[in-house]
């Protein structure tokens, strides 16, 4: 496969590109000239092994030799502004005669009132409800530092466009990704507690919404995050010394912990405090199995013992030297992984290159649901595997959710009647365009009928630990012999070999070893994890990734694939510049706040009223001088502290002092909007009633509505993806009640007969919602 990419930012386009060289296609990235040599940290993460050419878009000549590559392409990524890619026709490179996937990744997407803002990730963060829910209470919010929306961006792209080449289209293909969409899509339940609950999640610094004890503690040398639910605060009483709060008393529920979160932790606290993180890590894992972890820092990653016999870190030539970056979070067992390869310079020679026929013959016509046809096991459970499939199931994939009898939760005792289990808004908001069947897989008679289902589909997947499909007789050995062809992705949270393999791990607890909080915080001396439970949309998207990897690698081999998921590699390849960096500098990063390393005024700024706020950047002189004028600070554009950006960088106590005061008094809409006919880049800061409310999206129509049969009509978050203009959501589906297609799946599946139906519901092996 060749893959053109033009980009000149390290950021969505570039990503998609690593993902694409990473799985062996062949990646020619098409640059301005002006552009500065390759030398970033970025550039060595995201640039290794592409083919690259510097050539103008703008200039005709130029663009004449960039069709000529469009045409000789199967794949076409853009990163460029919606204004470039309308001004210079990109959508139309590579003519109308042959299959191109053309790939466009813009921060608002090529239509709708904000298409031309400006974008930061700052302000893409603040718009998209995240940053209002980063940092404590009482305070600044805070931003995440790194490229978290454009990398989801770039996933997104990446399984978008490999998904549509997979359905091999008789005509070019025009993919639309938004980055402000992205991430609307990646939210939990921020939006369901608005939604079906009246509730604004808030800010609660290094506390989890309601669940105590999750948190990130102090200890002996650092930080470690804990992330006790409730069936694991027994063993964690145990852990630290104290097992008669666990027994009874109003500490012993997760109700009356919430209502003593102070006491909880100093209890904690004096238990531990002693102890280094790395022994905290290590003793709550393995001789009490709870999910607990620490604070990383970027050199405790890179010398992280699982990483190491994992390989997952992969060796780059860079100045005579060796750097370090990370490897695929997903490995097809019994297959070595490809070397890294260096950054090349420009001025290649387009004489050499041979088109490489996409294999397999055209359909008539490209769709928004290109998976059609492709049939999925889904054995996941809580955030990241339901993601992940329901994304497969979005782009036309049949999911079939084989569940366990209880697997939605208890029964209300008071109110059989509710159903509660099929009204769940999570489970309904991550299950849409899946089928369910609620099967007992512990018995000899499910497991046989779960094998008899593998037969017949494409690929298993489960997020579940490292020995319970082994436990159960279901190993990748069983599902071969099967069908032989079959592709079954595991995803626990440290991969299923290593030293951390049978380690307990959850979004909360995962998020502080992959290094993020080494960058984010207000200050040296305080960090602060996201209350994203960053990891598992990271692994959602990553390993709807993986799959549409290993579905194109079947075309091409004819072989089925065993793949290892590591929830916990996959957030470190988010932040994969920074060990780059850190390795390049020899030094751990600052945690800037809400700064920029590279850039002055940055940060977060308060607006008129109770807790509002907007994220401004300046990017250069202009947009400096643009945010003066705005703001009424016309004197500081040519005030000598803040004359370039190097000078505002050296003063930016004293600048962010004085936008502060010129913010305080203005509306963030207002002022968002001023700014942004300006030319700056700016933000709101949104809650979850203004995002889900918010103009462009509701413009873009990019909310669904869908019918579920117990819980009614109900507006959800929708795709950020977009065939031909379409979204494809016709024939989307609300999630299914449990077991709602035991019966019809059997019967047309596995041809059952009623009666044999009827006699696994008598023995148990199947239920159904009473």
């Amino acid at each position: 496969m060749r893959v053109l990419e033009l980009s000149d930012r390290e950021e969505a386009a570039a990503f998609a590109g690593k993902l694409f060289r990473r799985s062996g296609a062949e990646v020619i990235k098409v640059e301005s000239p002006r552009r500065r040599p390759p030398e970033t940290a970025a550039d060595i993460y995201l640039n290794g092994g592409k083919r690259r050419l510097g050539l103008d878009i703008a200039d005709p000549a130029d663009r004449r030799v960039i069709d000529e590559l469009a045409r000789d392409a199967d794949i076409l990524l853009t990163d460029h502004s919606g204004r470039d890619i309308v001004a210079h026709g990109i959508l139309s490179l590579g003519g109308a005669g042959r299959s191109l996937v053309r790939t466009s990744i813009t921060p608002f997407g090529l239509d709708g009132p904000y298409r031309d803002y400006e974008a930061t990730s700052a302000s893409l963060l603040a718009l998209g409800g995240y940053t209002w829910l980063m940092g404590d209470p009482g305070r600044e919010p805070l931003t995440m530092p790194g490229n978290y929306a454009f990398y989801q961006a770039g996933t997104y792209a990446y399984l978008s466009a490999l998904a549509a080449a997979l359905a091999r289209p008789a005509r070019p293909v025009d993919i639309e990704v938004s980055v402000l969409e992205c991430l609307a899509s990646l939210h939990q339940f921020t939006d369901t507690f608005w939604t079906h609950g009246g509730i604004i999640r808030s800010r609660h610094g290094n506390r989890w919404e309601n669940l105590c004890p999750t948190s990130l503690l102090p200890c002996a040398d650092g930080w470690y995050g804990t992330n006790i639910l409730p069936q694991f605060w027994f063993s964690f009483a145990q852990m630290i010394g104290h097992p008669e709060i666990a027994a009874e008393g109003e500490l012993s529920t997760n109700a009356g912990r919430m209502e003593q979160q102070d006491a909880i932790e100093e209890i904690i606290t004096k238990a531990l405090w002693d102890m280094p993180k790395k022994q905290i890590f290590k003793d709550g894992q393995e001789a009490w199995r709870v999910p607990i972890s620490y604070a990383a820092s970027l050199a405790d990653v890179l010398a992280d013992p699982h990483l190491a016999e994992r390989s997952f870190w992969r060796d780059v030539s860079h100045a005579g030297a060796s750097v370090q970056v990370p490897g695929s979070p997903f490995r097809f067992v019994g297959e070595e992984a490809p070397a890294e390869q260096p950054v090349e310079s420009r001025g290649l020679s387009t004489g050499a290159w041979n088109a490489p026929p996409l294999r397999g013959q055209a359909t008539a016509s490209p769709t928004a649901r290109p998976l059609e046809g492709i049939r999925v096991i889904d054995l996941t459970r809580i955030w990241s595997g339901p993601l992940a499939t329901r994304i497969l199931g979005d782009l036309g994939a049949e999911v079939i959710k084989i569940e366990a009898h209880r697997g939605r939760g208890p029964m209300l005792p008071d109110d059989p009647a509710a159903r509660s289990w099929n009204n769940q808004p999570l489970f309904n908001k991550l299950n849409r365009n899946k089928k369910s069947i609620a099967l007992d897989l512990k018995s000899e008679a499910g497991r046989s009928i779960f094998l008899d289902l593998v037969a017949k589909s494409d690929v298993v997947i489960e997020n579940f630990s490292a020995r319970a499909m082994p436990s159960l007789g279901l190993d990748y050995d069983a599902l071969r012999a099967a069908n032989d062809q079959i592709i079954y992705l595991s995803m626990p949270a440290f991969g299923m070999q290593g030293p951390y393999r049978d380690y307990v791990g959850l979004g909360p607890s995962i998020e502080p070893i992959t290094g993020l909080v080494a960058l984010m915080g207000y200050g040296p001396e305080e960090p602060r994890v996201t209350s994203k439970a960053l990891t598992d949309p990271i692994a959602g998207t990553t390993a709807a990734a993986a799959i549409v990897t290993a579905l194109w690698r079947r075309e091409e081999t004819g072989s089925g694939a065993f793949i290892d998921f590591s929830q916990h590699e996959a957030g470190v390849t988010f932040i994969g510049e920074h060990f780059v960096e850190a390795q390049l500098t020899g030094h751990e990063p600052e945690r800037l706040g809400n700064r920029h390393a590279d850039y002055a005024p940055h940060g977060i700024y308060p607006c008129r009223g109770d807790d509002e706020w907007i994220a401004i950047a300046a990017r250069d002189d202009a947009e400096f001088t643009a945010l003066c004028q705005v703001v009424g600070l016309g004197g500081a554009a040519t005030d000598v502290r803040f004359r370039d950006n190097a000078a505002r960088r050296a003063h930016d106590d004293e600048l962010a002092e004085l936008i502060y005061a010129a913010t305080a008094p203005r509306g963030k809409r207002e002022l968002e909007a001023a700014l942004q006919a300006a030319g700056v880049p700016a933000g709101s800061v949104q809650r979850a009633p203004e995002y889900l409310g918010d103009p462009h999206l509701r413009a873009r129509e990019y909310f669904v509505e869908l019918e579920h049969p117990e819980a009614g009509s109900t507006g959800w978050d929708g795709s950020p993806l977009r065939f031909d203009g379409e979204r494809g959501y016709e024939p989307w589906s609300a999630a299914p009640c449990l077991g709602a297609d035991n019966r019809g799946l059997l019967s047309t599946l596995l041809g059952l007969s009623d009666d044999a139906v009827d006699a696994l519901y008598v023995t148990g092996v199947l239920a159904e919602s009473p």
